[in-house]
C-alpha cells in the first residue's frame, strides 16, 4: 500500500512537471524483426548505428550485424568476458576509438573487434595495449572515444596514461566537457567536474536531495546535446523500480528535474530536437526547444494492431528511421516518414465512402482502338494512358499507332494495369496485380518510375479494374480485392523531399571461385581476408582465384525497392565508364531487397578499381563514391622476381652465346686461313710438279751418282691422290677451292685426306713431277712415234736426253726406244 501511495505521487509529480500525453504515436508504424527474421534472439538490448550506416544490436550474449537484408551475430564465451567488480547496471555499450565496442552487463564487460568482428579472447591483453596492468573494476569511454579505467588506484586515462582521481564514492558514469573538464558522475547524483589537466576540482552540484538520492542510486545514463547532459537515473523503492529524468546545464552547473516515473528508463537518444527515453512502457519524447513532453504508450504496428511493451533501447539510422530494441519482442523499425497510403477494409465506414464516389465516376471504358482493354485515361497533355495485361501503353500523340510501351522493364512493379489517374502534379498514378507505381513526367519524358508496395502500406493484392480517382482535395482514391486505399501526393515525402535521403553503399558478400569468405578463412593457402569483409576495401587474389561475385547494401532500410546503383570500373578489359543498375534493368542483379550483386568473371592479373554510389533517384548522385580495389595476382612464373631472375638467366645466356660463337668464329677463321695455306700449298705442289709452268728438270746428285727414285718420301696413296686432284686445282676457278671439295675428287675422307696431305705437302715435290713427266713422255712414245727422243725430252723438261732416258730406263727398265717399239 506504501508503495502504491508513493506510486500515484510520483506520476502526479511527473504531471506537474510536465505536459504528459499518454497516447500511441500515429505518426510512427512499426514493423517486427526478430528471431523469425535472422536476430539471434528476441531480446534487444542494445542498439547502435555506426559511422558507415551498419546497425549493432546485442541480445542476450550475441552481437548481430544488420545490413539491410540479413542479420549475422557472434557468440561470446566466458574466455571473452571480464569482471568488473564496481559495475551492476543494465547492458551499456561504448565505442572506442581503436575500433572496440565494449558491452557493460551487471559486473561484468566484453570486447568485440569491429576490424575482424570478433570477441576479443583475452581482455587482460587489451588493458595491456591501454597500458594498464592492473586489476580494472569499472570501465567508461568519453565522447571523444578515449577509454577511462577504474582499478583500486583511481581512475587511469588512456590518452594521457596515468592515473587522474581518485573517486570519491561510487561512479557510474563520466565524460569530457569541452576538452577542458572531466566530469564525474556519482551514484548519489552528485557531480564533480575537474579541470582535465590538473585533476583539481573546479565544481560540485547535486541533481537532488539525499531522499531522492537514495532512491536513484543504481545507475546512470548521459546524452549530451549542444551544451545540456541530458541523464536518467534508475532505482527502486521498496523492491519497484523507479526512473528520473535530468537535465545539466553546462553552462551554469545547473539541474533540473524533467520527470519522474514509477518505472525504470531504459536510455536516452536525440534526434531533430526531440529527445526519446525508452522506459519499461512505451517511450517519452521531449521537445527540447518547447519543453513539451509527451508519453508513447502504445505502438502502433504495421499489422494495424497496437503494442504495449517494454523498451531497451532507442537508435536513429542514417536515414532517420528509428529502431527500438524490446525485451521480448525482438528489434521494431519505424520509418522516417509517415506511411503515405491509408488502407480501409470493407468493415471501416470509410472504405465505403470511398467506393460509393467511385460508383459515381462514369463507367470505365474497356475499348480501345478496337482493342479489349482494363482502363483508358486521357491526361491533361492530351496524352492516352492504355492499361493492358500486359503493360502500360502510352499514345503521345492520337495518329501514332506504335504506342510507348512500360513493363517491369521500365520499373513497374506488375505488368497488369487496372487502373490509371492523373494528380495535380501531372504524374500519373497506375494500380497493378501487385502495388501501386507513379511516373515522373518531365520535359514530355518519363524521368523515372516510383514503386509502392506492402512495406508502404498498400495491400498485397491486386487492384480493380477501372475503380481510381482524384479527389477535390488532391486525395487519390484506389479501389482494391479486399481495400479500398487513399493517399495525397503532395503529403508524400517520397515525391517531394526523397533526395534529403542520403544512402552509402557497404560490401556485405564476397564470393570467390563459389566460395563464401569469411575473415580469415583460406582459399588455396591464400587468406583473402584478413579484417571483416564490411572493414575491407582491398581484396588480393591468385591468378587462378579469378572469378568473384561481389554484394552490396545501400543500406536502405526504409525503401530497399528503390535502390539506384551506379558502378565503374577500370582494370584489364574495363572501359572505365559508368553504369546504372537499377532493381528493373539489370537482369536480377539488383534484387528486391535492394542489394546488388556484381559478377566479376575470369579476371586477368592486375588492378582493377571498383567505384559505387547508392541513390533513391536514377539520375542524382551527389555523394562521394565508395572505392573498392581487386588485385588479382600473376602466377609465381609471370611475377616480377622470377622475370627479373629469368632475364638474368637468358642474358647469361646471351653472354656464354656471343662468347661461344666468337671463339667459334675465330677457330672457323683460323681452320679457314689454315686451309687455305693447305690449298696454296696445295696448288703450288701442282704447279711444280707441272712441267709446263717453265722449270727444267735437272738431275740431282743422287741421281748422278747413279741412285735413281722417283718416288722420293712419297707414299703410293698420296701419288695417286696427288695425280687424282692436278686436273681440278690446274683448273681457273672464280671459285676457291675447299678440302673438302678436294677430298670428295681424291675419292677419301676429309679427315683422311686432310691427314695424308698434312704429312706429304711440304716436300720436295720433285719425284712426282718426276713421274709425272715420264708418265707423259711415255704416253708421246706411243702416241707419235715420229718425234725424236731429244723433242720428247725437251717437251717433258728434262735438261739433256742423257738424263731423261737413264730417268726413263729407271722408271720402266727399257729405254724411249724400246718402249715405243715393245707393241
Amino acid at each position: 500500500m506504501v508503495f502504491r501511495k508513493n506510486r500515484r505521487l510520483i506520476m502526479l509529480l511527473g504531471l506537474l512537471l510536465a505536459t504528459v500525453v499518454s497516447v500511441a504515436d500515429n505518426e510512427k508504424v512499426f514493423y517486427v524483426y526478430n528471431a523469425a527474421n535472422g536476430l539471434a534472439d528476441n531480446s534487444a538490448q542494445t542498439v547502435s548505428c555506426t559511422k558507415t550506416g551498419r546497425l549493432v544490436i546485442t541480445t542476450m550474449g550475441q552481437i548481430n550485424f544488420y545490413d539491410g537484408q540479413k542479420f549475422i551475430f557472434i557468440d561470446p564465451t566466458t574466455e571473452n568476458t571480464y569482471p568488473l567488480s564496481k559495475y551492476n547496471g543494465h547492458a551499456h555499450q561504448y565505442f572506442d576509438k581503436h575500433h572496440h565496442l565494449w558491452l557493460k552487463t551487471r559486473h561484468q564487460v566484453t570486447c568485440v573487434n569491429l576490424t575482424k568482428e570478433k570477441f576479443v579472447h583475452n581482455i587482460v591483453d587489451e588493458f595491456k595495449d591501454l597500458g594498464m596492468t592492473d586489476k580494472v573494476e569499472d570501465l567508461f569511454v568519453d565522447n571523444n572515444n578515449d577509454v577511462w579505467l577504474l582499478t583500486e588506484k583511481g581512475l587511469y586515462s588512456e590518452s594521457k596514461k596515468y592515473y587522474q582521481v581518485q573517486p570519491k564514492r561510487n561512479l557510474q558514469e563520466l565524460d569530457t566537457y569541452d576538452d577542458k573538464y572531466l566530469l564525474l558522475f556519482y551514484d548519489n547524483g552528485q557531480l564533480d567536474v575537474l579541470d582535465l589537466e590538473s585533476g583539481k576540482t573546479v565544481n560540485s552540484v547535486k541533481a537532488y536531495d539525499n531522499q531522492k538520492a537514495g532512491r536513484y542510486a543504481q545507475t546512470t545514463i548521459t546524452r549530451r546535446v549542444g551544451n545540456s547532459y541530458y541523464q536518467i537515473r534508475n532505482g527502486s523503492v521498496d523492491g519497484n523500480s523507479v526512473g528520473i529524468l535530468l537535465r545539466l546545464d553546462a553552462d551554469h552547473w545547473k539541474y533540473d528535474i524533467l520527470l519522474e516515473v514509477p518505472y525504470y528508463f531504459s536510455n536516452v537518444v536525440e534526434h531533430d530536437s526531440l529527445l526519446y527515453v525508452p522506459s519499461a512502457y512505451g517511450y517519452w519524447t521531449y521537445d527540447i526547444p518547447t519543453g513539451k513532453m509527451e508519453h508513447i504508450e502504445q505502438l502502433k504496428m504495421a499489422n494495424g494492431g497496437m503494442l504495449l511493451t517494454d523498451i531497451n533501447c532507442m537508435e536513429f539510422d542514417r536515414q532517420g528511421g528509428l529502431w527500438v530494441g524490446t525485451e521480448k519482442r525482438g528489434l521494431l523499425y519505424s520509418r522516417p516518414f509517415p506511411i503515405p497510403f491509408k488502407s480501409y477494409n470493407w468493415t471501416d465506414k470509410r472504405a465505403l465512402e470511398l467506393s460509393d464516389l467511385l460508383d459515381r465516376q462514369p463507367t470505365p471504358a474497356t475499348k480501345y482502338r478496337n482493342m479489349s482493354v482494363n482502363c483508358v485515361l486521357r491526361d491533361s497533355r492530351g496524352w492516352d494512358w492504355v492499361g493492358t495485361s500486359v503493360g502500360l501503353q502510352l499514345y503521345q500523340n492520337r495518329s501514332n499507332h506504335l504506342p510507348q510501351l512500360f513493363t517491369r522493364n521500365e520499373g513497374l512493379l506488375n505488368n497488369v494495369i487496372h487502373c490509371i489517374v492523373e494528380d495535380r502534379e501531372h504524374r500519373i498514378w497506375v494500380g497493378t496485380s501487385y502495388g501501386v507505381c507513379c511516373l515522373v513526367i518531365e520535359n514530355e519524358k518519363v524521368r523515372m518510375v516510383h514503386r509502392y508496395n506492402q512495406w508502404d502500406g498498400v495491400p498485397n493484392e491486386s487492384f480493380v479494374n477501372g475503380r481510381s480517382m482524384i479527389l477535390p482535395d488532391g486525395e487519390i482514391v484506389m479501389q482494391a480485392l479486399d481495400h479500398v486505399i487513399s493517399f495525397n501526393p503532395s503529403k508524400m515525402i517520397t515525391l517531394t523531399d526523397s533526395v534529403k535521403f542520403k544512402i552509402y553503399p557497404k560490401l556485405i558478400r564476397l564470393l570467390v571461385n563459389g566460395n563464401d569468405i569469411g575473415t580469415g578463412q583460406k582459399l588455396g593457402g591464400n587468406v583473402i581476408l584478413e579484417d571483416a569483409l564490411t572493414r575491407t576495401k582491398e581484396i588480393n587474389l591468385n591468378y587462378d582465384q579469378n572469378s568473384i561475385s561481389l554484394t552490396f547494401s545501400g543500406l536502405n532500410f526504409f525503401r530497399p525497392q528503390q535502390t539506384y546503383y551506379r558502378v565503374r570500373q577500370t582494370g584489364p578489359d574495363r572501359n572505365g565508364k559508368w553504369e546504372l543498375f537499377t532493381p528493373y534493368n539489370s537482369q536480377g542483379l539488383v534484387d528486391r531487397s535492394g542489394l546488388l550483386h556484381l559478377p566479376m568473371a575470369s579476371l586477368k592479373p592486375g588492378h582493377y578499381t571498383i567505384e559505387i554510389q547508392a541513390s533513391l533517384l536514377p539520375d542524382v548522385w551527389d555523394t562521394t563514391p565508395y572505392e573498392w580495389i581487386v588485385n588479382v595476382h600473376e602466377p609465381w612464373w609471370r611475377t616480377t622476381g622470377v622475370l627479373a631472375l629469368l632475364g638474368l638467366v637468358l642474358l647469361f645466356l646471351l653472354v656464354v652465346y656471343v662468347f661461344l660463337y666468337l671463339k667459334n668464329a675465330n677457330l672457323r677463321a683460323r681452320r679457314v686461313s689454315e686451309e687455305m695455306a693447305v690449298i696454296r700449298r696445295i696448288k703450288t705442289f701442282v704447279e711444280r710438279c707441272d712441267a709446263k709452268n717453265g722449270s727444267i728438270l735437272e738431275p740431282q746428285a743422287e741421281a748422278v751418282a747413279g741412285a735413281f727414285d722417283i718416288s722420293g718420301d712419297f707414299s703410293p696413296e698420296f701419288i695417286e691422290t696427288m695425280t687424282a686432284i692436278m686436273p681440278t686445282v690446274a683448273q681457273k676457278n672464280e671459285k676457291p677451292l675447299s678440302m673438302r671439295e678436294l677430298s670428295n675428287v681424291a675419292g677419301l675422307k676429309l679427315d683422311e685426306f686432310c691427314k695424308l696431305i698434312a704429312s706429304n705437302i711440304y716436300k720436295n715435290p720433285r719425284p712426282i713431277a718426276m713421274q709425272m713427266m715420264l708418265n707423259r713422255a711415255a704416253e708421246i712414245l706411243l702416241r707419235n712415234r715420229q718425234k725424236s727422243i731429244e723433242e720428247i725430252s725437251d717437251e717433258c723438261g728434262f735438261v739433256s736426253p742423257n738424263f731423261f732416258i737413264a730417268s726413263f730406263y729407271h722408271r720402266y727398265k727399257k729405254t724411249p726406244e724400246q718402249y715405243r717399239y715393245q707393241r
